[in-house]
């Protein structure tokens, strides 16, 4: 391990390369992730990904040899996410995909292991149940649905709290069921039983537990699909609804006691705006705002190392701000010393040991795709010990920067912008730019970080265009509701606005430009090229809607009310002015060369959008390109398929904004 000693210059990490990245750097998945430390010091948990499979190691901490590594048992299982809860004892989820279909889906099970992989057992999920022979004294009954890990009860080095959130039979299918209460538990890590401690008040509910360990608040969507918050007084007393007479907030959410069990801290949206952080006085029922940035969302929270009561809260307009709560808490304190060390990044102290001597640091940036630090917090030392992505050198990526432009309605608009540093492309010192809407499009927005897709783009010597367009989530209720109603029209024009302000500024090549997304994104894309026929010399549109009247008929959307009353609320419920903003309804307008990317399995975005855009292509003529993947959903999971869409993806813009 390179030693690293604070206050001093760092050491930069460096891999010998080829001068191009290979497209399988940026699209595999990461080669390490989830590092974690156990409470005694002795040990780090880390999934490692190897020939295509997870694999959970535990490493002694001294000489970073494993004293244990395994995986899930069962085809197409995997290690998903993973929790020391004593000082030999882990527990990790379980993700699974199907033959038909790569995506990895969290399937409810959870398994114990002892650090050495002894031990190993299945304790919670629908395969955990006893068979059954006769008496059902002494069975564990399987449980069919997820779960979320409430507290891991420190006091109890047996036991964890855990809310279980059950599924219901559709069809052949399971899913979510809206109609039942989450079911409070405490588990037994070693041998799965579990003793039934409450309920929760509302479906999907979520649990705040006090310093003490006791669920006291909680938080969920009611039917009229109002945020609501509920609170006891004891874990024995019933739910009541938190009432705060004479509070300015709306979209109330309980975040964590302070350690006293006498306050809690709750954020909540401002008038029409963004979120702010509040203090509440549980005895007093009285509030204090602590915080609130009007132009963006409180995003990140620092909790201190008893992983309950928070002590700070970041935002996320350019590099990550933070504002400490507590500025005497040791992790708030390191936490500022960290991010003045790794200068240009964020940090993130992932885990502790039980005595607070040591802790893994997580560290990345636009241009590192990040790095596992163990950190001794006494001598103040850092030793890297992975990387999530060691193919891939900080100092070959691109710089992300954050800009803003006023649209032509007046309306301030942020968002990001890649700059190539692989020179391939530029003729005259101007790029060629992909602008890239994100998916969603609402309670989503763009970040800055690593992004491997536009860091992919950028290497290949393109501009990358990142807009949080009205509608994004994260800026405030009004600017996310000022795009609704508005798909295709102003939503559309603060692309628009966004490209053409990097034209009038002279940072681009405007005969070289191509729209690209995904999802929303994928939707965005053709619609660009319908309202900019001469703007976008290409659009990519990968697993997008193109139909908009389909979309209340086909996918899993419409399955519900509340789906239903998402969309009308979203798209309008006049079909013919869907119609008008609709790419299928307006491929004549497209002049644009087109690139179509779909999973056959996709229940969000059903084929059947790819399908109906193509049909009218067909009638009038206009050619295309087309990837089905017959084992993809909404999303691309599987490592072969990534990179075989993006040696399509570049070789399409190559031919269309190139250097040729």
């Amino acid at each position: 391990m390179k030693k690293i000693l604070f206050g001093l210059v760092l050491v930069a990490i460096i891999n010998v390369h080829a001068s191009t990245v290979k497209i399988e750097s940026f699209a595999n998945l990461p080669s390490s992730r989830d590092v974690k430390i156990s409470p005694d010091g002795k040990y780090v948990s880390v999934v490692l990904r190897k020939d295509g499979e997870d694999l959970l190691a535990v490493l002694d901490i001294d000489t970073m040899k494993p004293e244990g590594v395994f995986s899930v048992k069962g085809k197409r299982k995997s290690v998903g996410k993973v929790y020391w809860v004593n000082n030999k004892r882990l527990i990790y989820t379980v993700t699974e995909s199907y033959a038909w279909n790569k995506t990895q889906f969290e399937n409810g099970e959870l398994i114990g292991v002892d650090f050495d992989g002894s031990k190993h057992k299945l304790i919670f999920g629908y395969n955990s149940g006893d068979t059954q022979t006769g008496s059902r004294l002494g069975t564990k009954r399987a449980e069919n649905g997820s779960h979320k890990i409430i507290d891991y009860l420190k006091e109890d080095k047996k036991n964890i709290l855990i809310a279980f959130y059950p599924w219901k039979l559709q069809g052949d299918t399971w899913v979510s069921n809206s109609e039942i209460k989450p079911i409070l538990y405490k588990l037994n890590v070693y041998t799965g039983k579990k003793i039934k401690v409450g309920y929760l008040p509302l479906p999907f509910a979520d649990a705040i537990v006090d310093s003490d360990s006791q669920v006291r608040f909680s938080s969920g969507i009611d039917e009229e699909g109002e945020s609501v918050v509920f609170y006891r007084e004891s874990s024995s007393d019933k739910w009541e609804k938190l009432i705060l007479t004479n509070f300015e907030g709306t979209n109330l959410t309980p975040l964590s006691f302070t350690k006293d069990n006498e306050n809690i801290y709750l954020s909540a949206n401002v008038p029409n705006g963004t979120r702010a952080l509040y203090y509440y006085n549980i005895k007093n029922k009285t509030t204090k705002k602590l915080f609130h940035d009007e132009t963006v969302n409180m995003t990140l929270y620092i909790r201190d190392f008893s992983g309950k009561r928070i002590i700070g809260i970041g935002t996320d307009l350019d590099l990550p701000q933070y504002y400490y709560l507590d500025k005497k808490d040791k992790k708030a304190i390191l936490h500022k010393q960290l991010l003045a060390s790794f200068k240009g990044s964020d940090v993130m102290i992932t885990s502790a040991t039980d005595d607070e001597s040591k802790a893994i640091v997580y560290v990345y940036s636009d241009r590192n795709a990040g790095d596992y630090y163990l950190f001794e917090t006494n001598t103040l030392k850092a030793s890297l010990l992975l990387s999530k992505h060691p193919q891939i050198d900080p100092q070959k990526m691109s710089k992300t920067s954050s800009i803003n432009f006023t649209a032509r309605d007046g309306m301030k608009i942020r968002g990001y912008l890649t700059t190539p540093k692989n020179n391939k492309n530029i003729k005259g010192n101007k790029p060629p730019l992909v602008v890239m809407p994100h998916g969603g499009p609402h309670s989503i927005r763009d970040y800055w970080g690593y992004d491997w897709e536009v860091q992919l783009l950028a290497s290949r010597g393109y501009a990358v265009l990142q807009v949080n367009f009205r509608g994004s989530g994260g800026f405030g209720i009004g600017f996310e509701r000022a795009g609704f109603g508005n798909w295709g029209t102003s939503m559309q024009d603060d692309l628009t606005d966004g490209t053409q302000s990097l034209i009038n500024d002279g940072v681009v090549d405007p005969e070289r430009i191509c729209i690209y997304g995904a999802s929303y994104g994928g939707y965005a894309a053709l619609m660009g090229a319908v309202r900019e026929p001469d703007l976008y010399k290409c659009a990519i549109g990968s697993m997008g809607v193109y139909n908009l009247p389909m979309m209340f008929t086909e996918g899993d959307i419409p399955d519900d009310e509340r789906g239903l009353n998402y969309l009308k609320k979203v798209l309008g419920s006049d079909t013919n002015v869907q119609k008008t903003r609709s790419p299928v309804f307006n491929a004549s307008k497209i002049k644009a060369e087109v690139l179509l990317i779909h999973g056959a399995e996709d229940k969000r975005a059903p084929i059947l959008q790819a399908e109906s855009l193509m049909k009218a292509f067909d009638e009038i003529g206009k050619k295309y390109e087309w990837i089905k993947l017959n084992n993809e959903a909404h999303g691309y999971y599987d490592e072969n398929n990534r990179v075989a869409v993006y040696k399509k993806i570049l070789k399409f813009l190559d031919k269309n904004i190139g250097d040729n």
